[in-house]
């Protein structure tokens, strides 16, 4: 800690431009008035991570050794905290925060405390996510912890509309952005028309593509939560209220 402020530490590249992204939202949302006053931060874009989904559905190789040299490599470095730029790979938080001693945060964690603060009305909550991250019921347990209902796509509708928006060659990890977009929007659909009271946006890259104004309840925005904590850890400060911005093709 320097200047009464922690140092962060983001795992990025997970995709590479929402952990962009990532770090430039911690900018544009910490209250500052001089260069001084932001955060150091230390980002590791790690590209070499193998895919999350696929790694969980045991398609493909594991992420987590390279995701904890990642975190050890920012803990050597002397990070106080650490925030992993993609909610799947929360999947493996448990394992990291057992062999990592610098502080890790949640996106899970800080997404049904903003769900409790900005929809505490909501009973039955809508979850937009990764293959992976519904699979292994991330958000499904944490908000059936709460006392909370997950309402989650049917499996056609989820890899037609939500993994054709990540990964199809018009998806959004190829650079395409409408495509992408309108994908998602016909799942997000899908959820408000089945009763959803908020929708949690459950993945690093959903930002880039829509936001609160093209949802008509509450929406959650994981990786928004998790900046915010990031933020308020690192500074004592609450981040500023500022609206995401998408990309443009």
């Amino acid at each position: 800690m320097k200047n009464g402020k922690k140092f962060l530490g983001i795992i990025g590249g997970m995709g590479a431009e929402a952990g962009a992204v990532l770090f430039e939202r911690i900018i544009r949302l910490t209250p500052v008035l001089v260069d001084q006053d932001h955060i150091e931060t230390l980002v590791y874009s790690n590209t070499t991570i193998p895919d999350r989904t696929k790694a969980i559905l045991k398609e493909g190789p594991s992420s987590y050794p390279p995701l904890l040299d990642s975190a050890r490599l920012l803990e050597k470095n002397d990070v106080d905290l650490i925030i992993l730029g993609c909610v799947t790979s929360h999947h493996y938080i448990d394992d990291l925060r057992s062999q990592i001693k610098c502080e890790i945060l949640s996106a899970v964690e800080e997404t049904l405390e903003q769900i409790k603060h900005r929809a505490p009305q909501a009973r039955k909550i809508g979850v937009l996510g990764t293959t992976g991250t519904i699979k292994t019921e991330l958000f499904q347990n944490a908000l059936r912890k709460a006392g909370l209902e997950a309402l989650i796509l049917p499996d056609d509708i989820q890899e037609k509309y939500v993994m054709g928006a990540l990964y199809a060659p018009d998806g959004i990890k190829a650079g395409y952005q409408q495509p992408a977009r309108d994908k998602m929007l016909l799942a997000m659909n899908w959820l408000l028309l089945n009763g959803a009271e908020a929708i949690i946006s459950g993945c690093s890259e959903f930002p880039l593509l829509f936001g609160q104004t093209d949802c008509l309840v509450p929406l959650v925005d994981a990786m928004d939560a998790l900046m915010r904590k990031a933020i308020f850890r690192c500074t004592g400060k609450q981040a500023l209220e500022r609206p995401n911005q998408q990309i443009d093709d």
